[in-house]
């Protein structure tokens, strides 16, 4: 049975870990990108900015969720430095992320609009692209939970397989 024990307790701190990494690299992830929301009525718009340099940085990223998803009422723009339109998009999904280029420094800004009669309540982020390190963290904590709920998994039918042999 301690051997049990200890196992199970290999295995928590295998799965605590992962939540720990998941969290952080959460944290990570979105430490760059600057957050709007806001409810958007018909002819409105919800503008996010952001100061990106383009000798750091090479491409950034914008989000859209839309809270009372109703398709073809929404659309998104991006706009470089000199308010020149670089990306424009009719967001047809609920969740919606896109990529662009930074090929100036400056305030780029993510435009949402509403054509819609009805009001509607949106989120936005913009920002730079994260590196390939950031999003790495993501998938190593989720293979790390996994790895734990494996584990979790077998140390149980291990537990049951030991205890049915102790009784006979």
């Amino acid at each position: 049975m301690q051997r049990a024990t200890l196992l199970f307790v290999i295995v928590g701190s295998t799965i605590g870990t992962g939540i720990i990494l998941s969290f952080y690299g959460n944290q990570i992830i979105f430490e760059g990108l600057i957050k709007g929301e806001g409810l958007v009525k018909v002819g409105e718009n919800l503008t996010i900015q952001v100061e990106l340099d383009n000798t750091k940085i090479r491409s950034g990223v914008y989000a859209i969720q839309i809270m009372d998803f109703k398709e073809g009422t929404i659309t998104a723009k991006i706009l470089d430095p000199s308010d020149i339109e670089i990306r424009s998009q009719l967001i047809n999904e609920k969740v919606f992320e896109d990529r662009f280029d930074i090929t100036t420094s400056g305030i780029y800004k993510l435009v949402i609009e509403n054509i819609d009669e009805k009001e509607v309540q949106i989120f936005g982020v913009i920002g730079p692209e994260p590196d390939a390190g950031k999003k790495s963290l993501g998938f190593i904590s989720l293979y790390i939970l996994i790895i734990g709920l494996i584990g979790m998994v077998g140390v149980t039918i291990y537990v049951i397989k030991n205890r049915g042999k102790s009784f006979n």
